[in-house]
């Protein structure tokens, strides 16, 4: 068997899955860029403030000069490295599973990236001030009046109400709002509303923390515009692997490196806000 050709085959795949892994899940919040190895990625962040309009005094030929300039981010791709190893005997009686070798690495990628893109979201999010963030119990007319200042200040652009299915919970209408309903109990089910005032209810999926735990607060809500400019950037390269051979390691394993290169920061022209929901 030839080991190497195996795991030529594993990386392909692996590249070819990701792609499609990754854009669903970071489609909401993030503008992905794909780079060579050791390559950067370069985005325009456009001006997102409106110009000052003058009262004429109808003897003015001009009045002060204005200039919007968009600005550049650079964002730098860092090395991150899994390495796992195989028994020679394993191999050599067919009970490795390469298919299960592409899945968790795959799996190990994909959680790892989406987890420092969410940790770039909530970092970026955490600094903005009033009117963009708010604290305090739930209150709906609260949460519509923060997307309705979103939808303002991106000229128009109307913003989704975004968050774990945890924190989602607030936004579904209780019998103080005047909601009523009646449901059929046989298989009946509660799910989270796709629409809430004319604002779009999407929710974002969790992901793992590398100390354990979960990355996304259950406690904030979220108004942002995908439409307008996604408020994370990223940059992933292409991957590298490097491997040895069987005799070379004591034990009789081969170990096997991926490597691949990403990197995610909180760069955008679109207004958002943030709801943290206190007790």
């Amino acid at each position: 068997m030839n080991i190497f050709a195996s795991f030529a085959i594993v990386d392909a795949t692996i590249n070819a899955i990701l792609p499609s892994v990754l854009t669903p899940a970071f489609g909401v919040f993030m503008d992905m860029k794909y780079v060579g190895v050791g390559d950067i990625a370069k985005f325009k962040i456009m001006p997102n403030s409106l110009y000052t309009v003058s009262k004429g005094g109808r003897g003015e030929r001009t009045t002060f000069r204005q200039r919007k300039h968009a600005g550049d981010i650079i964002v730098v791709p860092q090395e991150h490295i899994i390495t796992i190893y195989v028994n020679m005997y394993s191999v050599l009686s067919g009970k490795e599973s390469i298919a299960e070798f592409v899945r968790l690495v795959v799996t190990a990628v994909e959680q790892d990236m989406y987890a420092e893109a969410v940790t770039a979201l909530t970092t970026g999010l955490s600094a903005l001030s009033a009117p963009y963030t708010y604290t305090g119990a739930f209150d709906m007319a609260t949460l519509l009046t923060m997307a309705e200042q979103v939808q303002v200040y991106n000229q128009g652009v109307r913003p989704v109400i975004a968050g774990t299915a945890v924190a989602l919970m607030n936004v579904i209408p209780d019998s103080a709002s005047g909601y009523r309903g009646n449901f059929d109990a046989n298989g009946g089910s509660i799910n989270l509303l796709r629409g809430v005032y004319g604002f779009d209810v999407l929710k974002l999926d969790q992901a793992a923390a590398k100390n354990g735990g979960l990355v996304l607060p259950n406690d904030k809500i979220f108004v942002v515009s995908p439409s307008q400019d996604k408020l994370v950037k990223g940059a992933v390269s292409n991957a590298m692997t490097n491997s040895n051979q069987f005799y070379d390691n004591a034990d009789l394993t081969e170990d096997f490196t991926y490597r691949k290169n990403y990197a995610f920061t909180y760069a955008s022209a679109a207004k958002a806000a943030v709801y943290t929901i206190s007790d």
